[in-house]
Formats: C-alpha cells, sequence, structure tokens
C-alpha cells in the first residue's frame, strides 16, 4: 500500500481529478471546475507528485487512467458526491421536506413556557423536524454548543465564550399568583407577609433573582414551602394554601389556562434578559439560520391577551381580586387585613 502524504491535497485536486476521468482532456476538465488549461495541467502534476503515480497518460485520442486512478476512481467518485451533497445540503434548507433533528437546552421551566409555541410553529414550517429538548449544565453550556451538541440554549444566560453569541428575546418580571379560587389573596407587599409562600428556585437559574426579591420584600425567612422545579408548583398552588412567586410570563401562561391568579402586587425588581446563545459557526448552516429565526419568532410573539384583570368575575389568573374586608375563611397561614395605605 502506498504511503500518501496528503499535504497540500485539496478538494479541487480531486474534483480535477473526477473530470480528467469523465472526459479524457485536459482542456474539457479545466473548464468543468473552472480552472485555465494551465492552471489544470499544474494542479495535474501535483497530484502526480503526491500520490507518485502519472494517473492519466496520453493516448492517441484521450487521456487515459492508469491502474492506480482507475482503482481509486469509484471511491473517489462516491466520497466527493456524498461531500458535495452534504455542503449543499447545509446551504441549502427546505424546511417542509427536511427530516432534521434539532436540539436546544431548556430548564424544566423552559420546556413549560417556551416548548408549547416552538412546537406549533414547527409543525407549521417543517412537520417532519424534530425538536429535542437536551438540557446541558450552565458550566457546560458554551462547549456543548461548540461541539454541536445543541444548536441552542434559552434562558438566563449569558456566556463569554468566545464564539457564542447572544440576543435578548424579552425580559423577565416577576408577579405573585394564588389559586385561581382563592376568596382572599393579599392584595400588597406587606400582606405577603402574613402568606404561606410558595417558592420554585431552580439553582442555576432564577434562584438569584427570587431571593433578591424576599430580600427586598424582607421575606427571606418566610417561604414555606420551597421547590427546585416549576412542575409541581399548579398543583401545590390548586389547594388553595400557598402564594407562589413565579416568572411574570409563567403566571401569565397559568392564568390563562386558569390554573391561578394574578395579583396586583408589585414587586419592585429590575426586569432581567431572556437570552438565546449559540455558536457562531452555526451561521453557516441554512438550517441552522432557519430554525434560530423559527425560536426567535415563535418566542418574542406577544402572548394571546387575557381577561381584563379589572372584570369583575372574569375566572382564571386575570380574575378580580376580592376588595379589602371581604369574608375570609380561615386556611393556611393567618393573613392580616391588607394595609389601606398599600404599604
Amino acid at each position: 500500500m502506498k504511503s500518501i502524504r496528503l499535504e497540500g491535497f485539496d478538494l479541487n485536486l480531486l474534483k480535477l481529478f473526477v473530470a480528467l476521468a469523465e472526459t479524457g482532456s485536459v482542456t474539457a476538465a479545466a473548464a468543468r471546475v473552472g480552472l485555465t488549461q494551465p492552471a489544470a495541467s499544474n494542479a495535474l502534476g501535483r497530484m502526480r507528485r503526491i500520490l507518485d503515480d502519472p494517473l492519466f497518460l496520453r493516448s492517441q485520442n484521450a487521456m487515459v487512467p492508469s491502474r492506480y486512478a482507475a482503482e481509486v476512481l469509484p471511491a473517489v467518485q462516491t466520497a466527493l458526491s456524498t461531500m458535495i451533497d452534504a455542503l449543499n445540503r447545509a446551504s441549502s434548507f427546505q424546511p417542509g421536506e427536511s427530516r432534521r433533528r434539532f436540539r436546544m437546552s431548556l430548564s424544566g421551566l423552559g420546556e413549560a413556557m417556551f416548548l408549547p409555541a416552538l412546537a406549533r410553529a414547527v409543525v407549521a414550517e417543517a412537520p417532519f423536524v424534530t425538536l429535542e429538548n437536551a438540557p446541558v449544565p450552565l458550566a457546560d453550556l458554551g462547549q456543548g454548543l461548540m461541539s454541536g451538541r445543541i444548536d441552542l440554549a434559552i434562558g438566563l444566560v449569558t456566556l463569554a465564550d468566545p464564539g457564542v453569541e447572544t440576543i435578548t428575546l424579552y425580559t423577565e418580571r416577576y408577579v405573585a399568583i394564588c389559586a385561581p379560587d382563592d376568596p382572599a389573596p393579599p392584595q400588597t407587599p406587606a400582606a405577603l407577609k402574613g402568606a404561606a409562600l410558595l417558592i420554585a428556585a431552580p439553582a442555576a437559574t432564577y434562584a438569584g433573582e427570587i431571593g433578591a426579591i424576599l430580600a427586598r420584600l424582607g421575606l427571606e425567612t418566610n417561604p414555606s414551602l420551597v421547590i427546585r422545579e416549576f412542575a409541581a408548583l399548579p398543583d401545590l398552588l390548586a389547594g388553595g394554601h400557598y402564594v407562589a412567586i413565579v416568572p411574570a410570563r409563567y403566571g401569565e401562561m397559568l392564568a390563562r389556562a386558569g390554573r391561578a391568579r394574578l395579583l396586583p402586587i408589585t414587586l419592585g425588581q429590575a426586569e432581567t434578559p431572556v437570552n438565546m446563545v449559540w455558536a457562531a459557526h452555526s451561521m453557516g448552516d441554512a438550517g441552522f439560520r432557519w430554525f434560530r429565526s423559527l425560536v426567535e419568532r415563535a418566542i418574542r410573539q406577544p402572548a394571546a391577551p387575557g381577561p381584563d384583570p379589572s372584570a369583575t368575575g372574569a375566572r382564571g389568573a386575570l380574575s378580580a381580586v376580592p376588595p379589602p374586608g371581604a369574608a375570609v375563611p380561615p386556611h393556611g397561614k393567618s393573613r392580616p387585613d391588607p394595609d389601606p395605605d398599600g404599604q
């Protein structure tokens, strides 16, 4: 077996090799691959030196492959065709026909908040595409993006890794919510001190934000229940015992589903950016560009408006909160009458 040194061997030489075999003419092969005849002759000389074989021999009517060239030609033709097809697929993406799999890194809350809208958008544009949530720890996120393990990530993430790009999809704030049928929930920050607080604080994402809010309101020692994921929160809330502090988009989602009620309590925190991050080199892939654009459109699109929160009798999270002084059956922690001054 020959020992070949491939330094200086490039894709254009293989294209010329196949063109020479198929045309039998240096002039015709040069025209096919976009070279001048002298440049093609020089390239053939390079291949002969690298492969240590004449490759093509002049006959009466054409250039014919040497025994070595004829032997390797089928494999080279197949490999070159496969490579060109792959490169063309990367630069030309047809969503309606693609069966590609796109992987994202989302938290449990991210799944609940973003995947329904993303799935609807994908089904509408690319019904055969597969979406997969493949969560990556924050410490490994940059490497996961750069290696292609995931295509993008969404959340309260900011990466300083070189080669990673970021855009802000929206800014998040926090709201207080209760069960939709809670007859007398707290209506002021002061009244929260007498409430049974339910806090969902995933360690890698929202924990710091929630902690800062509780400290600002003087409630850092007040939570009755702290959970690390959001999956159980709606069922815990349904018992009517708890008031939860959650990201506004999540609270509004529960409201529209009739699983919570938004409370008119100003928590006084700054809005926090929710970002999408991806590897810059992925932008050379037409399929990724389509996916990134779809994600941005689906998540930035404002949610459908719910009922007017001032509309008395409206059910769900946006229903009206009973006025001060309403009868309150005992449940949960004792709650003092709301401060009429709203302090």
